[in-house]
């Protein structure tokens, strides 16, 4: 009988837990579900489409010249509709606009500002405009890969079940890579697969209300602003520009930086 009952009770529990992890799962779902496809054509994307980007070389203020060109790409899955989405490696090409190594006072900072103009997919190409709504440095972005136990979590050697923390604080708690992002109040705030992280659908711009997961890379959906840069540091994107400026030092995007890139208009 004392075998039974404990043999239904780890079948409740096996079956509770199951069903949590499909509510939480379930604008993930949307994400991934049959009929989502990768882009066929590449259109104009949507403002309100974020994209989580990688920088690939060090640009250094006073050091690296107005018009070289810039070149990142996409961290992860990319849904820019409810039907479709990008895959990963995505280019996003723009140049520096501004270079100033500064004198170290607050009345002539180091400044660098950058505009990413176009998007490249499997050969196609579309302008855009887009702002910068997160930076955050190499080392910010290498400590969500790690679990945040500081070894194999809870044991676990496999990193497709680590619990890891985003760029500003929220948590995925992966089993087989898939699992809920968790803020405040352990409250499910979006979600995880294999292919990436995403918030909860957000409605973007236009009459049809279409409701799309925003990708959010290493960050968590309340990341904004600098995270991992020198002390003064500051972040102004508005207009296409992206600027960082530090009045006490210098003003560098590193390679191996990330940054959440939102797309304010496709033209």
């Amino acid at each position: 009988m004392g075998t039974m009952g404990t043999f239904g009770k780890t079948t409740a529990w096996v079956f509770w837990c199951a069903g949590f992890v499909l509510v939480c799962l379930s604008p993930l779902l949307r994400a991934t579900t049959p009929e989502s496809q990768a882009v066929l054509e590449l259109q104009p994307l949507r403002a309100g489409v974020t994209l989580p980007v990688a920088v690939g070389r060090t640009l250094r203020a006073g050091k690296v010249k107005p018009g070289t060109v810039v070149v990142v790409k996409t961290t992860q899955r990319v849904p820019v509709s409810e039907e479709a989405y990008l895959n990963r490696g995505a280019t996003v090409r723009g140049e520096v606009v501004a270079s100033d190594a500064g004198d170290g006072t607050a009345a002539h900072p180091a400044t660098l500002t950058i505009r990413f103009t176009r998007l490249s997919y499997k050969g196609m190409t579309v302008p855009l405009e887009t702002r910068a709504v997160a930076m955050a440095n190499l080392m910010a972005v290498d400590d969500t890969f790690l679990p945040m136990m500081g070894g194999p979590d809870r044991g676990n050697s496999s990193e497709a079940s680590w619990t890891t923390r985003q760029v500003g604080g929220e948590e995925v708690v992966r089993s087989g890579w898939v699992g809920p992002l968790v803020g405040i109040g352990v409250r499910t705030v979006g979600s995880a697969d294999y292919y990436g992280v995403y918030s909860l659908p957000a409605k973007l711009q236009g009459e049809d209300g279409a409701m799309v997961p925003r990708a959010m890379g290493v960050f968590s959906t309340t990341a904004k602003g600098l995270y991992g840069y020198d002390e003064g540091t500051e972040l102004e994107s508005s207009g296409g520009l992206i600027t960082i400026t530090n009045p006490m030092g210098q003003a560098v995007i590193r390679a191996g930086d990330n940054l959440l890139l939102e797309v304010v208009a496709g033209r």
